[in-house]
């Protein structure tokens, strides 16, 4: 009898262990499991938002491409650039000036500058445009104010002139440029736009009159309302010192 009960114990005993060898490798199993479920999920974030980044650069640099004109293989060729000897030399360059000066033959280079040339008269007629904009308005807001300017020239060298001019005048355009030459202030009154002010900045396009000098009001644009001929006495083109109405003929 107390040899079956010790038999009984014994079998007890094993078959407690087999559960819980059985139980422990389960276990483990499952965490085994979810340990390489975890990996796979995260490998498979990783590579979705490896895919989406990689995507949004795709669309970026190709949007950029357009806005600039080139195809997406000459936006990488500007970035390959940017970072050569290039990004030393001139850090701030912008894509087409980089692409034209490192072109590597004669119709790559004109192909850059004639899409350069375009950019900036964009650019330039965008910003006449409003500068024109910004006059007219100070003018009616404030009428007879002087616009305050950031122009810091000495006074004998920014000694302001007056010129009246047309929009179609060999003479005059030979006037203004010993004007601008001199680097003095003008007043520049176009006699003939008809309050056009597309001719006006169309005209300050083809002369290559710097948005920045306008901005700063060392050179305005303007309609005349009938100073030239209060003053001109039929002249043209004619120049004035500013405020005196004294007849300038150095020009």
């Amino acid at each position: 009898m107390k040899k079956r009960n010790i038999l009984l114990i014994l079998s007890l005993a094993l078959g407690q262990s087999a559960f819980a060898l059985d139980l422990n490798e389960t276990v483990q199993s499952i965490k085994e499991t979810s340990a390489k479920a975890l990996a796979q999920a995260e490998q498979s974030a990783k590579q979705v938002s490896s895919s989406v980044t990689s995507t949004i650069q795709s669309l970026s640099a190709n949007e950029q491409a357009q806005h600039w004109g080139l195809t997406e293989e000459e936006w990488k060729r500007y970035e390959l650039l940017k970072k050569t000897e290039r990004q030393y030399w001139s850090p701030n360059l912008d894509p087409l000036t980089t692409l034209g000066v490192e072109a590597t033959s004669e119709a790559e280079r004109q192909k850059y500058a004639r899409l350069l040339a375009k950019k900036e008269f964009e650019r330039v007629e965008k910003e006449l445009k409003f500068q024109l904009a910004y006059d007219a308005a100070f003018k009616e807001l404030y009428p007879g104010v002087m616009p305050i300017s950031d122009n810091t020239m000495s006074p004998v060298i920014n000694e302001r002139l007056v010129l009246f001019t047309r929009l179609n005048c060999e003479k005059c355009d030979s006037a203004l440029q010993k004007i601008l030459a001199t680097n003095k202030s003008v007043d520049i009154y176009f006699v003939d736009s008809r309050q056009d002010d597309k001719a006006i900045r169309d005209w300050a396009i083809s002369h290559r009159i710097d948005v920045n000098k306008v901005r700063s009001r060392q050179i305005t644009l303007n309609h005349d309302q009938g100073l030239w001929l209060q003053h001109g006495n039929g002249k043209m083109p004619v120049i004035f010192k500013s405020g005196t109405w004294d007849q300038v003929n150095d020009f």
